[in-house]
């Protein structure tokens, strides 16, 4: 049995790496409460050991993923085991995630597991490729975080993306908040969803980044596939990153299906989301409309074409100085 003690979170490659080994292997990884990774490629098995802290373990009713209390050398060990069949890497974004709420957020054991659970439910259940509008939005995402991580680093582009969790504006830097809205129409027209996509941040400014695709050859434009893959080569394949894609929605077994090749129509546009912006948000509603209690979500769109458009704070305003 290997035992070694890796940086903190393995990349796609290093990964690779013990899962072809013949026999298990087992890495601490560093951080308080204890954890330890075990993978187990004879058995096709991930799994996640970390210090019992005299709690049941929670049930789960799931059928791949299995959790018990084990006796090792003397000490009791909660151990969460993964048959990861053919996705070894989302198995084991599923213990990273874990592994995080424990030691970096400070919470019990159950409720690392039950938050990371249901995160990995709800990846598992886009079990179809993303739709068209889900992937031009992703596209322009990544564009975007592209042009961040060469304007900054990789961490603090990765960090910055927040679009795939809930009610949190697509990219938040100390400078502001940008909502990346991505549109194949010959106008900038862009759908809006919800009442809070548009509220900026207290004491942060909100950017709305237009970004205007559209179809192209393979010679002249990139597929998602490809433009995934570019993010990947530019972040040396980082695990944050596979953790954000798969947040997103991407699935490496949908990759083939993604054909379209794109390209930008324009270049991208800025606009300050102040009080002169056409948002419809919940304050807006409570100046101009009756019983502004009584509404309880909406989701609007809005052409920007004849708005002036300004230059944002870094990062964003290379990435349209640079398109």
């Amino acid at each position: 049995m290997i035992t070694r003690n890796p940086k903190r979170h393995l990349s796609r490659a290093a990964l690779d790496e013990y899962l072809d080994h013949s026999s298990p292997s087992v890495l601490t990884i560093p951080g308080e409460p204890i954890c330890r990774l075990v993978v187990d490629p004879a058995q096709r098995r991930i799994a996640l050991r970390t210090t019992h802290d005299g709690r049941p373990a929670p049930a789960l009713d799931l059928e791949y993923i299995h959790l018990n209390v084990v006796h090792i050398d003397g000490d009791r060990w909660y151990e969460l085991s993964i048959e990861y069949a053919d996705h070894p890497h989302e198995s084991y974004l599923l213990i990273s995630d874990i592994t995080d709420l424990l030691q970096q957020e400070g919470v019990t054991f159950e409720a690392a597991v039950v938050s990371a659970v249901a995160t990995f439910e709800q990846i598992l259940a886009h079990s179809r490729s993303l739709s068209r509008e889900k992937q031009i939005g992703l596209f322009g995402e990544l564009l975007f975080l592209i042009g961040c991580i060469r304007a900054t680093s990789v961490q603090e582009g990765i960090e910055s993306w927040k679009g795939f969790a809930p009610n949190e504006h697509d990219f938040v830097f100390p400078t502001g908040a940008f909502e990346i809205k991505t549109t194949t129409t010959e106008a900038r027209r862009h759908r809006i969803s919800g009442l809070e996509q548009l509220r900026p941040l207290p004491d942060s400014p909100l950017w709305l980044i237009s970004i205007q695709l559209t179809a192209a050859t393979p010679a002249t434009g990139r597929t998602l596939s490809e433009i995934v893959d570019e993010a990947r080569e530019l972040t040396s394949d980082d695990t944050d990153l596979a953790r954000s894609l798969a947040r997103a929605g991407w699935r490496e077994r949908d990759r083939d299906t993604y054909r379209t090749s794109y390209r930008l129509r324009s270049t991208p546009a800025a606009y300050l989301v102040d009080r002169d912006f056409p948002a419809l948000t919940r304050h807006a509603i409570s100046r101009g409309c009756a019983h502004p209690e009584l509404f309880v979500d909406a989701s609007y769109t809005i052409d920007v074409t004849t708005l002036s458009s300004s230059e944002p704070p870094s990062p964003a305003d290379r990435f349209i100085q640079e398109g």
